[in-house]
Formats: C-alpha cells, structure tokens, sequence
C-alpha cells in the first residue's frame, strides 16, 4: 500500500517538473503558477484519498491518509502504516506487527518514490502535456491538464491531473491504467508553512513500547 500511494502522488512531481518544458503553452503557464507558488512554501501538509477502480471486475476500493513535507524530510500517515523520513534514515512502522523497519534510501536517485519529498521540485522530462479545459467538479472549477508518457511501456497511457482555479493546487489525479485498473488521488485541506519540528520527521521508539527494530541499513 505504501509504495502504491507514492507511485499515485509522483503524479504530483509531473506537475511541477513539467512546468519546464516548452509544450502546450496554456497548460505550461498554469503548471509555471503552480510550481511558483509551491517553491514559495516552507512546508506543506496535505489530505488525500486513495480510490482504486479496477475497470473489468467492476470493483471500488479507497483508503485514506495524510502528507506532510518539509525540504527533504515528510511523513506519511495512513490507517496501515506511518511512514517517516529525516532526509537521511526512513522509518516504516506497522503498527498491527508492533514492527518498525528502518532503512536509509539512496538519496542520490531522483526516483520520485525514492523521495516523495520531491513532490515539488523533481524535474522530469519524461512526459508530454496538453491543456483539456475548464472543468466543473462537485461545484468546483478546475484546470483539466493530460499527461502522456513517452516511454510507451509504462502500465498506464495517461494521467489526468485536474487544477484548482481557487487555490492553484492540484485536487486531484487520475491515471488510466492499460490493465483496466485505475487510481485517482483526491487531495484535500492543503496546509501551508506550519512550523514543523525536525523530530515530527523521526521515528521516537519512546511512544512505541514493544516494538520490534527491523534495521536494513547496509543490507542489498
């Protein structure tokens, strides 16, 4: 579930990395606003809703949960696992097991799921965009925006990213899976430049008795 959810919020770092690009010029200039102002933050808290369709067995599933980053650092919190990462050492604590795994992931790799932090400043160039149109959500208006790979071989053949007129943040993400299983993440009740203390990014075994320490550091 962890992985899946970061795969879902990359959709995130297409916004503010495609803003470079020089492609269709109503979608760059509401990308560039979007980037701008997200680059202007010194943290960022988000709510979000997961939902998974999948086309052919007819089915809806949805989970829900919380994001929070400051520069390199973020934490992420759902009903299955709180996942926290100081820039360095990455916690995943589980706690039905009464588990916590920690691991130091390569911060050299610009992965976006090596790092959701890199939500709002990955550069990717990976994707070609276009502007749809205005859209009306529940009541809401919106910058409909599609982004297309250009690898091919990726599992989907489109993510649709859908901008808020009101606030400039992207609402929500869409991607239409070849498979016929699509994910779309809903973000609400976004947060701006909350002070938040380095430690909120730190796993305290104090508040967790009986915890077990799986420690991966240095295992391949």
């Amino acid at each position: 579930m962890f992985r899946l959810i970061l795969t879902l919020f990359s959709g995130l770092s297409f916004v503010f990395a495609l803003a470079q690009e020089d492609q269709d010029p109503a979608a760059k200039d509401v990308l560039d606003r979007v980037a701008a102002k997200a680059r202007q933050m010194n943290s960022i808290g988000v709510d979000f809703e997961l939902v998974i369709e999948d086309r052919k067995e007819n089915t809806k599933n949805s989970s829900v949960g919380s994001l929070l980053i400051r520069q390199d650092k973020y934490k992420i919190t759902t009903k299955e696992s709180v996942v926290y990462f100081d820039g360095r050492t990455m916690w995943t604590y589980v706690e039905a097991n009464r588990e916590v795994t920690v691991t130091e992931p390569d911060n050299n790799n610009e992965e976006f799921l090596n790092n959701p932090a890199k939500i709002f400043s990955l550069y990717n160039r990976d994707f070609k965009y276009r502007y749809v149109n205005e859209s009306t959500l529940n009541g809401a208006k919106y910058h409909e925006i599609d982004l297309f790979p250009k690898n091919l071989n990726q599992p989907y053949s489109r993510i649709k990213i859908f901008v808020s007129l009101k606030n400039e943040m992207p609402e929500k993400l869409r991607s239409v899976g070849k498979d016929g299983v699509d994910y779309t993440v809903n973000l609400s009740n976004f947060r701006f430049d909350n002070v938040i203390n380095d430690q909120t990014f730190v796993f305290d075994p104090s508040k967790h008795k009986k915890v077990e320490v799986i420690d991966m550091r240095g295992v391949k």
